[in-house]
């Protein structure tokens, strides 16, 4: 190989390196979802961010298993301002889906949780 071809090889190579180096995100918004035990006036669920520091809204699911093995399942979102690291969505009772299948709500699971920088 010349070593012309050498040198334009390595300034390719470089330049492929600074345009990944531009696409990288250090600061990626990050979120866990924990919510409470659900009540007459729903269910209380607490984001709290993770990483980041920018404006996200959080969206997900939360499946309530119950005594009889049944399932309901409520869907919510969240925005979180930039700099915030707390908040708190009331996901309502009326919001679930299959409440006559549930009997007595036992457990509840956050599932799908996804975050969505603004």
């Amino acid at each position: 190989m010349k070593p012309q071809a050498i040198i334009h090889a390595l300034v390719l190579a470089s330049a492929g390196l600074v345009l990944a180096a531009c696409t990288v995100n250090t600061n990626p918004d990050a979120a866990r979802v924990d919510c409470g035990a659900p009540g007459p006036h729903g269910v209380d669920c607490k984001v709290q961010r993770t990483g980041g520091t920018g404006s996200f809204e959080a969206c997900w699911d939360l499946v309530i298993t119950c005594q009889n093995a049944g399932e309901m399942t409520g869907s919510a979102c969240h925005d979180m301002a930039a700099g915030e690291t707390t908040g708190t969505r009331n996901m309502p009772v009326a919001g679930f889906s299959s409440q006559a299948s549930c009997d007595v709500p036992v457990s509840g699971k956050v599932e799908r949780l996804k975050v969505t920088s603004k």
